[in-house]
């Protein structure tokens, strides 16, 4: 009885650890996730901004 009551506990301790390894990794890929996120915002502003700049400058040499 001892053993089962053992062995009980032990799998009990296994599925608490799996199930946090299963929520760390998870907030681990949301804040991956996040990360590139912000980090393509940020490459889309600068492009964005460099596109602006661009067409002012054509615009320069049309009025010319």
């Amino acid at each position: 009885m001892g053993g089962l009551r053992n062995q009980l506990q032990d799998s009990q301790r296994e599925v608490v650890n799996v199930r946090q390894s299963v929520v760390e990794e998870k907030v681990a890929l949301e804040q991956r996730l996040e990360a590139e996120r912000k980090a393509k915002e940020r490459v889309r502003a600068q492009l964005d901004s460099r596109m602006e700049e661009i067409t002012k400058r054509k615009s320069k040499f049309v009025c010319l």
